[in-house]
């Protein structure tokens, strides 16, 4: 009878592990996938957060380019403005050299027509005078005009020196401008570069961030494969559940000492954590003292049991750890058609195979694993394999 007994026992176990072992193999393979997800997401995050700043780079540089193209532009004109003054004081030069010229040679002239006439001739007028009020006045004349060509002369050497200096400042003017237009030109070309550089900085960005999207859809089919294939391990783990027929009803609260929830299920992306964890919450996260006792929230059958990570302390994004798919240590237990999951733990006090009750003491709580503190990860997965709220379950 004995014999009979420890044969069935066996054979029973040959059936039950089997599928435990792919169910826990498939959900490790799920929760690698799901990470696999979050963590190109994260990345996604950070290419369209470039992005951003690389459009708001590409917004400044073309502000940059378009005041550079208005300093150009009135640079070219103040230029042109100059051109046009140097050219007219030019041609003002021109005149005033031609109207020297010209009196310059009517005075040789005169001067010629009295050189021809004798050194006497201004004297000749002075003594064909007719009184002495004639001669003073012939001498007024004689001086008046002698005193009018020198100063003639002198205007018109005068005024092309003005026109000279002019000239020369403005030139020199010109030069300082055309120098300045040269440097905004060319520093207009280097924000041009810039711009182009950034386009092309953009493009690639935009490319990555499409193959991330790529990846993460690739993921997701694949991720949608295992939840079928879990959902169909899960409906034979159910069936084959050792006599433990989870009916309804509330669950035991897994850390009965002072524990709180320190994040719900669902949505809480990545910087909830600091960058460690998951965005998309598959449980609640149950903070409590270390070492506090976790107990099976219902009877069971151990079907998974991980002791693969001795960093148990909280971590930072630079520190995290990717033991046991980012749970540390943890374990899973059959509570036919329902299965929960408790993770983060500093030790671990069943093995795969024991029959728990409930409420009975299974582990310690600990910062194994992604974690930034002490706490309990507990998740519970229905006969179809699925995430569920625990909420639902244990009424927080």
């Amino acid at each position: 009878m004995l014999k009979r007994i420890i044969s069935i026992v066996l054979i029973l176990a040959l059936i039950t592990l089997p599928v435990i072992s792919m169910a826990s193999s498939l959900t490790e393979q799920k929760n690698n996938l799901q990470q696999n997800i979050n963590d190109a997401k994260d990345k996604q995050n950070e290419v369209k957060e470039q992005i951003k700043d690389t459009r708001s780079e590409l917004d400044k540089l073309n502000d940059e380019i378009t005041e550079k193209e208005y300093e150009v532009e009135q640079i070219t004109a103040e230029l042109n403005n100059l051109n046009e003054e140097i050219s007219k004081l030019s041609e003002e030069l021109k005149e005033a050299e031609e109207h020297y010229e010209e009196q310059y040679d009517l005075l040789g002239k005169r001067i010629a027509a009295q050189h021809k006439k004798g050194t006497a001739s201004y004297l000749d007028v002075l003594l064909n005078s007719k009184s002495l009020t004639d001669f003073i006045s012939r001498y007024h004349i004689i001086e008046k005009i002698a005193e009018l060509d020198t100063k003639l002369l002198n205007d018109i050497e005068d005024q092309q020196r003005e026109i000279q200096d002019n000239k020369k400042e403005l030139e020199k003017k010109q030069s300082q401008v055309a120098d300045k237009q040269k440097q905004l030109e060319n520093e207009r070309v280097a924000l041009t570069n810039r711009k182009m550089s950034k386009d092309k900085y953009m493009s690639q960005l935009s490319a990555e961030e499409q193959q991330l999207q790529r990846e993460i859809d690739n993921f997701n089919k694949e991720l949608k494969a295992v939840e079928n294939q879990l959902a169909e391990e899960a409906r034979k783990a159910a069936a084959e559940a050792n006599g433990y027929v989870y009916s309804g009803g509330q669950l035991e609260w897994p850390v009965p000492v002072y524990s709180r929830i320190s994040s719900y299920f669902g949505y809480r992306g990545s910087a909830a954590t600091g960058g460690v964890g998951t965005a998309n919450h598959n449980g609640y996260d149950i903070a409590a003292p270390h070492n506090s006792k976790i107990v099976s929230a219902e009877a069971g059958q151990v079907m998974k049991v991980i002791r693969a990570c001795s960093h148990d302390y909280p971590k930072t994004y630079a520190t995290k750890c990717n033991c046991g798919g980012g749970y540390g240590n943890y374990l899973m237990i059959n509570h036919g058609g329902l299965v929960t999951l408790y993770g983060h733990c500093a030790s671990i006090s069943v093995n795969v195979g024991d029959k728990v009750y409930r409420g009975q003491e299974i582990a310690k709580v600990g910062s194994c694993g992604w974690s930034t503190g002490n706490h309990l990860h507990f998740s519970v997965i229905n006969s179809k394999g699925v995430y569920v709220n625990p909420g639902d379950y244990v009424g927080k």
